[in-house]
């Protein structure tokens, strides 16, 4: 009589133990649900987001440094390529495509080889902090050339790579269709990828 009483006790346990688990288990047909601290902007928050605008601020100090005696290799050393670009034309028809380290080098060579020697750039940059290694900017750039002063803006997508800040997407209106300095022909954003 008690192994049967303690047979029925073991059954009932087992049994409430099982019908629990079940309650725990999503619907038929649908997916359990997902950690969000362990995966995308949550599991990637910034840990030091005053160090990381830093770097990027001093990232574009160089970058006002190097345009002063910078070549095309030196700008392309600053980017990850591929790099994605964006533009409009004069009237203002999206343009955007990616580039291969060696398209880019070849699009803003002339432009290098033609740039006004008295040419100053400062920037100032609005930092959007999305990771440790992911930063969106907004750049408010002044350019001085003799007597001549413009502003503008332009945005971009940083990325850090091997411990150093780099272009990964560069954003900028009025470009498309337009030739580079002393170019003949083809366009300053060319629409499809030489072959």
């Amino acid at each position: 009589m008690k192994r049967s009483i303690l047979v029925c006790v073991t059954a009932v346990a087992l049994a409430g133990s099982a019908w629990a688990q079940d309650k725990e288990q999503q619907p038929a047909g649908q997916a359990p649900a997902m950690d969000m601290s362990k995966m995308g902007p949550e599991a990637r928050k910034p840990t030091n987001e005053a160090k990381t605008k830093k770097e990027v601020q001093d990232f574009f100090k160089k970058m006002e440094d190097m345009h002063k005696t910078a070549t095309v290799e030196d700008m392309a050393a600053a980017v990850d390529f591929p790099v994605y670009m964006a533009t409009d034309d004069l009237k203002g028809v999206p343009e955007a495509r990616e580039f291969s380290r060696e398209e880019y080098v070849a699009m803003m060579k002339p432009a290098f080889e033609h740039m006004p020697k008295d040419m100053k750039m400062t920037h100032k940059p609005t930092i959007t902090v999305l990771s440790d290694s992911l930063v969106s900017v907004t750049d408010e750039v002044t350019t001085t050339m003799g007597k001549q002063k413009m502003t503008s803006r332009n945005g971009g997508l940083l990325v850090k790579r091997d411990g150093q800040w780099k272009w990964k997407a560069m954003v900028e209106a009025g470009w498309g269709g337009m030739q580079p300095p002393g170019a003949n022909s083809g366009s300053q954003m060319p629409s499809e990828p030489k072959k």
